[in-house]
């Protein structure tokens, strides 16, 4: 066999990409993936959760229940006088002065809490399930990849051993080099399956799909859908601002004096006839120690209003950090596409030239052409390897969007 037809066992098209149809194009089917989310248990309890808030809503800020109070009482003097007496009374609790707007306050704030806690829990949820499908989606391409190099590896030792059989000129050192590269590609293989399984199984126990269930296609907001402003993040230290500010409401009315208007009605009978007494009764604690946890309470509810003053600037900055991480992860994919479009255009071009010098009468029997071809196609794999892993990045980083869609997009269900 002639080293031109072991040459031309190995046609293959160089220039065109193993990533097609997984770039990092922006995804049009966001909902199936958003469903799924919702559907988790996590985010179904925290959607619980956030309803039981927004039931506390409506018992927030009422009147306390009026009370009744009743007695008898049977009196017997020292003269043997006897007498009975019985007692109705009536009370209103009145709360304190600004107590009820401020525990109301307090319940809104504690559902826009709820409400912007369901929304961290779905995004956090939404950008690990899209990285762990984007590293999946990787690794299978990288399977594809190194499958497809080992086909070629087992082409080019068939080609050696047919010419090996044939004594025309194979070496015993190609075959002992290609099957060397075939077992070191198996290992490959299998730790990328290994990955590909892995990310599989963590998205869907995130999920808690089924072992046999389909996974959600890869989806995953473009730059321009994060918003800061609006983002659930933000939200969740705006509404723990506003819950400080309700608690120090609160803490400013228990040290005013909690008071009770009533009404009382007495009547009494004796040997002298009978008498009947209504009267109007008023109460008040005296508030001597609620000052000073009032003051306490107060200093509290500042240092919380602080904090999630501190947490909204670092999540301000935090975003920030995440636009250019992912902008750079798109740069640097689009620059490996372009170069490796270029290098992959070169290689073919060297193959080319590889072909034509084969069949020449003047090439020496010694140039272990087999070698070269190999190097040819690890080279060609490399370049495809390389750009699917910048592509895998960009996809990965931008799932980290997520975190950042606005807090509606999982708390309003899709019409």
């Amino acid at each position: 066999m002639s080293i031109r037809l072991v040459v031309a066992l190995f046609a293959f098209t160089l220039a065109s990409s193993p990533f097609r149809g997984a770039g990092t194009e922006a995804a049009t089917d966001d909902a199936a993936l958003i469903e799924a989310v919702r559907r988790a248990p996590e985010v179904a309890a925290a959607a619980q959760r956030h309803e039981a808030a927004r039931a506390r809503l409506d018992a927030a800020g009422r009147l306390p229940d009026p009370e009744v109070e009743a007695m008898a009482s049977r009196m017997v003097g020292p003269m043997d006088d006897r007498g009975t007496m019985w007692e109705v009374g009536l009370r209103q609790p009145l709360p304190r002065r600004g107590e009820r707007a401020a525990e109301r306050d307090r319940a809104a704030a504690a559902e826009a809490m709820a409400a912007a806690e369901l929304a961290v829990m779905a995004g956090e949820l939404a950008a690990e399930t899209a990285a762990s499908i984007a590293e999946s989606d990787g690794a299978r391409l990288r399977i594809h990849l190194l499958e497809t190099q080992a086909r070629r590896l087992d082409a080019v030792l068939g080609a050696v051993e047919t010419r090996l059989a044939a004594a025309s000129g194979g070496r015993l050192a190609d075959r002992l080099t290609i099957r060397s590269r075939s077992a070191a590609l198996e290992l490959a293989i299998e730790s990328e399956r290994r990955m590909a399984e892995d990310a599989s199984a963590d998205v869907r126990a995130r999920l808690a799909l089924p072992p046999a269930a389909e996974l959600p296609v890869y989806s995953a907001p473009v730059v321009d859908e994060a918003a800061v402003d609006e983002a659930a993040l933000l939200r969740l230290a705006s509404a723990r601002a506003e819950e400080a500010d309700a608690m120090q409401r609160m803490a400013r009315a228990s040290a005013r004096p909690m008071t009770a208007v009533g009404l009382r009605f007495e009547h009494e009978r004796n040997r002298m006839g009978e008498d009947n007494t209504l009267g109007i009764a008023f109460m008040s604690d005296l508030p001597w120690r609620a000052a000073g946890r009032a003051r306490a309470e107060v200093r509290a509810a500042e240092a919380e209003r602080n904090a999630a003053a501190l947490d909204a600037a670092a999540m301000r900055r935090r975003f920030s950090a995440v636009l250019a991480r992912v902008e750079r992860a798109e740069r640097l994919a689009d620059h490996a596409k372009t170069l490796g479009g270029e290098t992959l255009a070169r290689l073919e071009a060297e193959y080319d030239a590889m072909v034509r010098s084969a069949g020449a009468a003047t090439m020496s029997p010694a140039a272990s052409t087999v070698l070269e071809i190999v190097e040819l196609l690890e080279e060609a794999t490399d370049v495809r390897m390389r750009i699917v892993d910048a592509e895998t990045a960009a996809r990965v980083a931008r799932a980290e969007l997520w975190r950042w869609c606005p807090s509606s997009l999982f708390t309003t269900p899709n019409p």
